[in-house]
């Protein structure tokens, strides 16, 4: 980019502060761009700077000028989950296929990567340049870490998913089985009388995030939802009954949690639970919320010891409420990169100040497969206990849920929408989503094995 045409953007953005928003769709943005174009091309020093740019074509410029330049092509590819730009030097890309990748463009001159750093800033809403920032895309295409160093800015783009898969789409992946699936949606939907708390643990890159937002097909139509990020990165597009909130510099994860019980929640989500607030969660849980969120942790039980420690400080007693933790993994398979659930526990109560523990599944890495480990029976008695139902009847449940799951996915019903409208009505109209798949549940038990 020429330094003429880097002059006239920077003059533009300067006009542009405050007057734009994260969620502002393209053609507003538009809009508010061309009334400060004007703005620009009256004043003495715009006039000045476009003299010296010739034939510039408006609407090419506008919608150059609002995407994120040489990186857009990037943003766009579904393939891509992560853009790492090191000043002037190389920028490289994490591949889901492929993994660490070099990209063939790079930023020429300070000049111009000081514009892109602006463009982001300003398109996120915010007003100043900090020495570390963290901003999200507009429309929530993903979000940014921008960090000054002695070497130049050295930027991270992680990009979100535009639709976010689907639990159909991830037991195709491999992340999970079927089997897996159908004991995960008894946990979030709990028969709408009792639905489980959930940590999901993993290594950064193991598919937590994506296996949360998966998660919300299950999550009934009428439920409240209040959502909490450092970052937005969750997609809530489907949720009706959803607040959004995200913390700051002035704001803290745990202000949120707090105040969020102020909002007649029936869940509470938070996008990672990272240091104080993992108390106020507990409290939450604690008081009749149906919580769940994502944690740095490679087991179960590293998981409980980082919440007994510092700086979240919970209780054994309160640790005790989450229900199931999740761990996920990333492996090397062939070649490719696969995120599997890799143990589903759950916890059995307490002995001698120490969370018991209880495991379902597991993934065995040698055969490749998922292998059940025990079956769910402390969770299974607290649901028949405020449910009516028998723990035979629950067991049958969830394995009718999983020939469900397996028929979606025959009829190719695997779209985020698709399945979340499916399981909505299931839980709302069992027969007549049963009518909808073109199956009856006497067919679906004998896939299932439930009877002969």
């Amino acid at each position: 980019m020429d330094k003429e045409m880097i002059a006239i953007e920077n003059e533009i953005l300067d006009n542009l502060v405050g007057k734009i928003s994260l969620m502002q769709d393209h053609e507003e943005r538009k809009d508010v761009m061309f009334r400060v174009f004007l703005d620009v091309y009256n004043s003495p020093r715009g006039k000045a700077l476009l003299k010296k740019v010739r034939g510039i074509e408006l609407e090419s410029f506008f919608n150059d000028f609002l995407s994120y330049g040489m990186i857009e092509e990037l943003l766009n590819d579904p393939q891509v989950e992560d853009i790492m730009i090191n000043s002037l030097g190389p920028i490289f890309i994490h591949n889901t296929g492929k993994g660490l990748i070099r990209f063939d463009k790079k930023f020429t001159s300070s000049d111009e990567l000081n514009l892109f750093i602006r463009k982001l800033i300003i398109f996120s809403g915010r007003t100043d340049i900090r020495k570390i920032n963290n901003v999200a895309l507009y429309n929530v295409k993903g979000r940014v870490n921008i960090v000054f160093s002695p070497f130049g800015p050295q930027i991270t783009v992680t990009r979100a998913k535009e639709k976010p898969l689907s639990v159909i789409t991830l037991v195709n992946n491999g992340t999970l089985s079927f089997d897996i699936a159908a004991q995960l949606w008894l946990y979030v939907e709990g028969l709408g009388v009792k639905p489980a708390n959930i940590i999901i643990s993993g290594g950064p890159g193991t598919g937590k995030t994506t296996l949360l937002n998966a998660l919300f097909s299950f999550i009934p139509e009428e439920d409240r939802i209040v959502i909490i990020e450092d970052t937005l990165e969750l997609n809530s597009d489907l949720e009706q009954n959803c607040s959004r909130l995200e913390s700051d510099e002035e704001v803290t994860t745990a202000d949120l949690v707090k105040n969020s019980l102020r909002m007649r929640p029936d869940r509470v989500v938070v996008g990672e639970v990272r240091g104080t607030e993992a108390a106020d969660l507990m409290t939450a849980m604690n008081i009749g919320k149906y919580c769940m969120g994502t944690l740095h942790a490679s087991t179960a039980r590293e998981t409980i010891m980082r919440l007994e420690n510092e700086p979240m400080n919970v209780p054994e007693v309160l640790i005790n409420l989450v229900d199931v933790f999740l761990i996920m993994r990333r492996f090397n398979i062939d070649g490719k990169i696969n995120r599997v659930v890799g143990e589903m526990v759950e916890s059995a109560g307490l002995e001698k100040k120490m969370v018991l523990l209880s495991s379902l599944w597991s993934f065995d890495y040698p055969t490749k497969q998922f292998v059940a480990a025990g079956v769910s029976s402390v969770y299974r008695d607290r649901l028949a206990l405020v449910s009516g139902l028998t723990p035979k009847a629950i067991i049958e449940e969830t394995k009718l849920r999983s020939a469900v799951l397996q028929t979606l996915a025959e009829q190719n019903i695997s779209t985020i929408g698709a399945v979340t409208s499916f399981c909505r009505k299931y839980h709302s109209d069992k027969e007549g989503a049963f009518k909808d798949l073109g199956i009856s549940r006497q067919d679906l038990l004998l896939k299932a094995g439930q009877i002969k």
